[in-house]
């Protein structure tokens, strides 16, 4: 249904109409085969589901975010552009930055935050756990 409603997206949008590819799978899997086929991209969105509904998952949803941030950032063409989110209500906003940010540098690709996003005014957080949107906007600098 996502991919329809962005298909739909883009029949609106006349401009963003240029050249696209979505694409629905295990998103570990269909990366991974990207790397492989060395592929790359001007952007890349990461947008995977919650990963730590409890704080048993937290270093495993932390050490998928790694992953995926490693092979988003594999993918990325020069100076291309990373959108990666989270849902995960256990994982706070400083540590998914510091995680996706350092993962990064591991890679030697250094990236240029343009902006880091959690939940609109409309949806106030009144308890710790209820910062579970994050998102990081960022220009990777090689």
């Amino acid at each position: 249904k996502a991919l329809d409603e962005a298909a739909n997206n883009f029949r609106l949008n006349p401009p963003l109409q240029q050249v696209h590819e979505m694409v629905c799978g295990d998103a570990f899997e269909e990366m991974k085969e990207m790397i492989r086929d060395t592929r790359k991209f001007d952007v890349v969105i990461v947008d995977p589901p919650s990963m730590a509904s409890s704080k048993q998952h937290v270093d495993k949803a932390t050490r998928a975010y790694e992953r995926l941030a490693s092979m988003a950032l594999k993918l990325l063409k020069r100076e291309g552009w990373l959108v990666f989110a989270s849902c995960s209500n256990k994982i706070n906003p400083a540590l998914f930055f510091k995680t996706i940010e350092q993962t990064a540098l591991k890679e030697k690709r250094p990236l240029r935050i343009v902006e880091r996003t959690g939940h609109a005014i409309d949806h106030p957080v009144i308890f710790d756990d209820g910062q579970y949107l994050k998102c990081l906007f960022a220009q990777a600098r090689t």
